[in-house]
């Protein structure tokens, strides 16, 4: 085998008559498939004459361009360098969960393929859940805050987490959402975005609607940050009675405006139907390909369980605790009335 192939003989003609370096080194084939190491000490900058990498050493440089060329010639394609400072890594936090505290008419949630939920029904992180005509789903969450996802809406559960405190992040792909939102932790925090607009939230009760024309944020109770995506991005703090009313052309604050708000007192009511203690029990489930798998998982056999409204599920009684049973699929996590259960066969 020759020492040094066509490709990498063009890149050591060049650096011969550039004087870059003495000597280029011969082509090795061990260099094949090897990553090479650099050692830069000198600074960097950008040369608009020659568009060559510049050292402030030549000897440097030399063994810097050397270094590429042999890179470029191992693996037979062009390539380039960024320089930049180490990022922090993210603390990304606990997994958090939600449950289905009410639901009316057609409500699914979409992953494989649509699926109607039910009271009970346990949500995850990325899971989105859509609404038809006349549909309305209340979702609680571990942090005591629930969700209204009006009629003819769509909502992603974009973030679900913890870490020293509650972190929430939903996103509003189009339609109506009410949001009774807790006083949690200090460093606790609760964001909705739409396509134009971010609300930023500790302790409120306010709803975001979104279309293709325009989005708008109402404040119910305490108050809301709001930073408009388009046009004036200025961030805006929202008292009690404001509306924002964000457009492809403007930016409007409507002032002292009252509305009927019956659904957050329903919302409650709702929500205090899930115990926190049970909903938390299931940040820890764990899914399965198969009922086998399943039953492995959990030292348990798989139950056929008849539901009063006419479901059946398949799974394991992972726990039963204050008149509910947590029960694992393999579509997924329920929580179940004990009431609700016609029967379980074994």
């Amino acid at each position: 085998m020759e020492r040094m192939n066509s490709e990498f003989q063009t890149f050591a003609e060049i650096l011969k008559r550039t004087n870059a370096a003495s000597k280029a080194p011969d082509f090795d084939p061990s260099w094949i498939g090897k990553s090479p190491r650099f050692y830069v000490e000198a600074n960097i900058m950008q040369s608009p004459k020659d568009n060559v990498v510049q050292l402030t050493s030549n000897k440097k440089k030399g063994w810097f361009l050397a270094a590429a060329a042999i890179l470029l010639a191992g693996i037979g394609v062009g390539a380039f360098f960024t320089f930049s400072k180490k990022e922090a890594p993210v603390a990304e936090g606990v997994l958090l969960k939600a449950a289905v505290v009410f639901v009316k008419g057609d409500a699914k949630s979409i992953k494989e393929a649509p699926t109607q939920l039910h009271l009970g029904d346990v949500l995850s992180e990325g899971d989105r859940i859509v609404t038809g005509k006349g549909g309305s789903i209340d979702i609680g969450l571990t942090d005591s805050s629930v969700i209204r996802i009006k009629e003819n809406s769509e909502l992603v559960l974009k973030g679900l987490r913890q870490t020293d405190a509650s972190q929430i992040r939903l996103s509003l792909v189009s339609g109506r959402i009410l949001n009774l939102v807790e006083k949690e932790k200090k460093n606790a925090n609760y964001f909705v975005d739409t396509p134009t607009v971010v609300a930023a939230v500790r302790g409120t009760s306010f709803e975001v609607n979104t279309s293709p024309n325009e989005s708008s944020v109402y404040v119910v109770d305490g108050s809301v940050e709001v930073t408009p995506l388009i046009n004036d991005k200025t961030q805006r703090v929202l008292k009690v009675g404001n509306l924002i009313i964000v457009t492809d052309e403007k930016v409007e604050v409507i002032e002292a405006l009252k509305k009927a708000t019956p659904d957050y007192e329903e919302m409650r009511i709702n929500l205090n139907g899930l115990d926190k203690e049970v909903l938390e029990t299931t940040q820890n489930l764990k899914t399965a390909k198969t009922e086998q798998e399943l039953e492995e998982l959990y030292d348990k056999s798989i139950e056929h369980i008849i539901m009063k409204d006419g479901r059946e599920l398949r799974g394991v009684v992972v726990s039963q605790k204050k008149g509910k049973l947590i029960v694992q699929t393999l579509k997924g996590s329920y929580i179940l009335d004990e009431t609700s259960v016609e029967k379980i066969l074994y």
